[in-house]
């Protein structure tokens, strides 16, 4: 039902999800993220601008991975959720909900921002002596 293009990226590792009518399951999906989960990126972006719809399976898939990545202290971000599944992925609690986001451009905006986060050097009190 789903075929993945992966891209692996400099903060993260970019799935993008499209349709597949040759595969009856949701496997390439599971694949692609235990691959992705097995780097050492600190998010999971997935794109699903192509795809109108999201099964059951694949919601459950996501929510699975957006349970166990932050258990890791790493991110699983969506962008462009489907309007129909938006609502499977809020009011959730803090370890289970997945980011949303509107675009590819904010997830790439949400990843550059943590990994300079984690990249800053700690400096201590920034103020000027006089």
């Amino acid at each position: 039902m789903l075929d993945v293009h992966r891209e692996v990226l400099p903060n993260g590792f970019l799935l993008i999800l499209s349709p597949d009518t040759t595969s009856p399951n949701e496997v390439k999906l599971a694949r692609a993220l235990h691959r992705a989960c097995r780097s050492d990126k600190g998010a999971i972006l997935i794109d699903l601008s192509l795809v109108d719809s999201l099964s059951e399976d694949v919601i459950d898939l996501l929510l699975a991975y957006a349970f166990m990545l932050h258990a890791q202290d790493r991110r699983l971000i969506l962008c462009h959720v489907p309007q129909p599944a938006q609502h499977h992925f809020l009011f959730l609690d803090a370890a289970s909900q997945p980011l949303l986001v509107p675009s590819l451009l904010d997830a790439m905006q949400e990843i550059d921002f943590a990994g300079d986060q984690n990249h800053s050097p700690r400096t201590g009190n920034s103020r000027a002596a006089y």
